[in-house]
């Protein structure tokens, strides 16, 4: 289950129609992706909640898995591939109804088909952020952050706060304003925010101005947080890839970050409302190519999409010496608590492995089978 995904194979899943987003999500089940989030990065407020409306039912319809605003609420000195003319303040009344809006464009049939929102939490006005998407299910993603270790721990105290308190006032029969942290399911208690890519676009660690790494990796290991991580070979450092999967197996999200440029030809593609570059950076961990490099915002060294999908990222990971239930749990079972319960069926994929060589290869997936 992929998390974190724009898009694939020339497809931007923010502006595509219909039609060419089943063709894409079609060829990653075929590559043993069985559930795909869908997205969305920072566009003006029209273009998002179109695409929120476009999409939902599609959710519904279980092709996609769930849909994921990165942004719009986001630190524009660490926005990356995101444009700063379509940042909007959590303090603006008028941003605050056009989320109200959004999350409720996101119901369909009753059901929230939104999972997540990234947004930096050290803004002025991010509590009245996570007080809209606790009240409609949404978890809220720290990400996209310039945050100092003081302002993340108070945002984690917010947030830990306010789950406590709507489980007391659910628990005496009445539901709290804060909503919750989940679903209307009890069975759906095990979902915990995952911080959007770690490491990428945020804050460094520095031994005298630790920034919000330790803390969001302090809250992992005490189960209050997942972590994304891209696994591609460009974002991260392989040797840190591998350690916090060691370090933090139960709660490592592999992700691909993928956009229209991955495993598309080396040329010019759209991320939202952003253009990009494929074919600008070394190629694939394993047997790759020029065109396999990390996409690129369009005529700057930022990276602007992971380089490769998540079946290449599970072959990375086991090319790096990380074992194999680790690395199948980050790539299925720990992004699959970013989910409400009835939508974690991923189905199975068989893989097949070469003993002489390593390489790994998907069979024949049964989307849906128990």
């Amino acid at each position: 289950m992929d998390q974190h995904c724009h898009g694939y194979a020339g497809v931007d899943f923010a502006t595509a129609p219909v039609p060419a987003v089943r063709d894409a999500v079609r060829e990653l089940t075929l590559n043993g992706v069985t559930r795909v989030v869908a997205s969305l990065p920072t566009m003006p407020r029209g273009e998002t909640l179109a695409a929120v409306r476009r999409l939902a039912p599609l959710v519904r319809e279980d092709l996609l898995a769930g849909l994921h605003l990165e942004g719009p609420f986001l630190a524009t000195s660490r926005c990356g591939a995101h444009r700063t003319e379509d940042l909007q303040d959590p303090a603006d009344a008028e941003a605050q109804r056009w989320l109200g809006e959004t999350l409720q464009a996101g119901r369909v049939g009753g059901d929230q088909t939104i999972v997540a929102m990234t947004y930096a939490p050290e803004l002025p006005g991010a509590e009245h952020v996570e007080a809209a998407l606790a009240a409609h299910g949404v978890l809220p993603s720290p990400g996209h952050t310039d945050a100092t270790a003081a302002q993340l721990g108070h945002a984690l105290d917010r947030l830990a706060q306010w789950t406590v308190q709507t489980d007391r006032t659910e628990a005496r029969g009445n539901r709290g304003q804060m909503g919750r942290m989940g679903s209307d399911d009890p069975k759906d208690s095990d979902r915990t925010p995952a911080v959007t890519h770690l490491f990428n676009a945020m804050r460094g660690f520095h031994h005298r101005e630790p920034g919000p790494v330790p803390q969001l990796l302090r809250a992992a290991a005490a189960g209050r947080l997942r972590v994304e991580l891209i696994a591609d070979g460009h974002h991260v450092d392989r040797g840190v890839v591998a350690d916090l999967l060691e370090l933090l197996p139960a709660a490592v999200c592999v992700v691909s970050d993928a956009s229209a440029a991955t495993g598309a030809p080396a040329g010019t593609y759209t991320l939202g409302g952003a253009r990009i570059e494929a074919g600008n950076a070394a190629g694939l961990e394993i047997g790759g190519t020029a065109s396999d490099g990390a996409p690129l915002l369009t005529g700057t060294a930022i990276l602007a999409s992971g380089s490769v999908p998540l079946d290449g990222a599970l072959r990375n990971l086991l090319h790096w010496g990380v074992p194999l239930p680790v690395a199948l749990a980050s790539v299925s079972t720990t992004p699959a608590r970013t989910l409400p319960v009835h939508r974690r069926n991923p189905g199975w994929v068989e893989w097949f492995t070469d003993p002489e060589t390593g390489q790994i290869d998907p069979g024949r997936p049964t989307v849906g089978a128990s």
